[in-house]
């Protein structure tokens, strides 16, 4: 009986400890850090608020060349280009920052504890899980003989479960 009840406790301990360690793989973490980085990033919108940014520097720098017409054309297409790049490229940049912080996060987060019912006092399963943790324990009395202590035993004390 004693093996088939210790037998029972292991197995239910695994099945409820494994549902929390299951938050922390890779796959689940994976899914989590990119959901995050994507709404907080968008290097599409980088690269079109850069590109319009670029383009009206573009413009203007043109426009200050004085080349006319064409200068100002030229300078808009080549502002835009390179500022379509380089925004599209920071917020790439953000957003594998933004990856690797929740990537970690949720990786390195502790397993939810497992709580596990205690038994009341007196009960049939309080005086077997007693008797499992102290050899000594007298059901009877709820109590367990501490080990001795420079040869003189200690008074019997009550049992306590976790």
């Amino acid at each position: 009986m004693r093996i088939i009840f210790t037998t029972c406790a292991v197995a239910g301990a695994l099945a409820l400890s494994s549902g929390a360690a299951s938050a922390q793989n890779s796959t689940y973490c994976y899914n989590q850090a990119t959901a995050y980085a994507n709404s907080h990033s968008s290097p599409v919108a980088g690269g079109v608020l850069g590109g319009a940014l670029g383009a009206l520097g573009g413009v203007i720098a043109g426009d200050i060349i004085g080349q006319g017409k064409g200068a100002k054309v030229a300078g808009g297409v080549i502002g835009g280009t390179a500022g379509a790049v380089v925004g599209s490229k920071s917020q790439a940049n953000k957003r594998q920052l933004l990856y690797n912080q929740e990537y970690a996060r949720c990786m390195n987060q502790p397993p939810a504890p497992v709580y596990y019912e205690i038994p009341p006092a007196g009960s049939p399963q309080w005086n077997y899980q007693c008797s499992l943790k102290y050899k000594s324990f007298d059901p009877g009395s709820g109590t367990y003989q501490p080990l001795p202590q420079g040869g003189v035993y200690p008074p019997r004390r009550l049992c306590v479960l976790p």
